[in-house]
């Protein structure tokens, strides 16, 4: 079956799911659309939902009811329906909201990304887009096909519970209000050889989640390396697990063409991991403690024009559109 049949029939099945919850009563808007610190932002659940408990607060915070997870499945959304997920997400993407923020992150958007391609979004104004983690190949396919504004930053539901350092909510929030134009990381650490005689790097922004990106790889939204600075993160995955994605990456050619590598939080154990992977490769490679899933998570974006510049002691990475 061609791939242009295939994806006329993914929309046709939309259509249908559609049509069916329409005429069953069983389908609303589920894209919260709210206004928090002055934003009107449109709330996503492209991953995994959230607890009774989080909902709770996340509803206070925003003044709207928000629902535990939108699916009615289990929160793990393994056996949520990938048609209802997509058709929510699909009323999000075509909304006249321009901000799209992930409520969190966990599983559930490689099921997704199928439809997501098959549909077109050329046409629909661009929008910023916020999440990491499991949203990472959601981020990569709008920023590379379609030009979006793609953060990797907090999910709202880390922001609303407090979870995440106020300097890193404070990075996301002024960029989002147009306080600033430009996103820095500036605890950059250099890792091999490259990296400590590289006095300017210049390239476009990209990376995410390790076990995301490997994911990408053989699908029409892998990611594109070449001439990019790579931001990589992860969690608490064991040793050899963390080394068996990198080498898949490097096995497939991701490192081919790449201006630096950063590597932010990984969790616990990963140092000797990522020391060994660096001096493996023949680009510059930093380490960064302040993206990721740890406690702070400053916003990188996708697409940028970044710098890696050494400013005293210190290496730091610029990045604006």
């Amino acid at each position: 079956m061609s791939t242009r049949i295939g994806s006329a029939l993914r929309k046709f099945a939309v259509a249908i799911s559609l049509v069916a919850n329409c005429i069953a009563g069983s389908y609303g808007s589920t894209s919260v659309v709210c206004i928090y610190d002055g934003l009107r932002v449109c709330l996503i659940w492209p991953s995994s939902g959230v607890a009774q408990s989080e909902a709770d607060v996340i509803s206070k915070v925003i003044g709207t009811s928000v629902r535990p997870c939108v699916t009615g499945a289990s929160v793990d959304q393994i056996f949520a329906s990938e048609y209802k997920k997509f058709i929510w997400l699909n009323e999000a993407f075509l909304s006249g909201v321009s901000i799209l923020w992930a409520v969190r992150g966990g599983y559930g958007v490689d099921r997704l990304m199928p439809s997501i391609v098959g549909a077109e979004y050329s046409k629909v104004h661009k929008k910023i887009i916020i999440g990491y983690s499991d949203t990472t190949p959601l981020l990569i396919h709008m920023s590379q096909k379609y030009g979006w504004t793609a953060i990797s930053g907090s999910c709202f539901r880390e922001v609303a519970l407090g979870t995440k350092s106020q300097t890193s909510c404070k990075a996301l929030m002024d960029f989002l209000k147009g306080n600033t134009f430009v996103l820095k990381i500036d605890d950059l650490t250099p890792m091999n050889a490259e990296a400590r005689t590289s006095k300017e790097l210049r390239g476009r922004t990209t990376g995410g989640n390790v076990t995301c990106i490997v994911s990408t790889i053989g699908t029409p939204w892998c990611i594109n390396t070449n001439g990019r600075i790579v931001f990589l993160e992860d969690t608490n995955v064991e040793g050899y697990r963390l080394d068996r994605l990198l080498v898949h990456m490097r096995n497939a050619g991701l490192f081919e063409g790449v201006v630096a590598v950063i590597f932010g939080d990984f969790g616990t154990n990963e140092g000797r991991i990522l020391q060994n992977f660096a001096g493996q490769l023949k680009i510059p490679v930093y380490k960064s403690s302040l993206f990721g899933h740890g406690k702070d998570n400053m916003p990188f974006g996708y697409e940028f024009n970044g710098t890696i510049t050494k400013q005293g002691d210190r290496y730091v990475v610029s990045m604006q559109q």
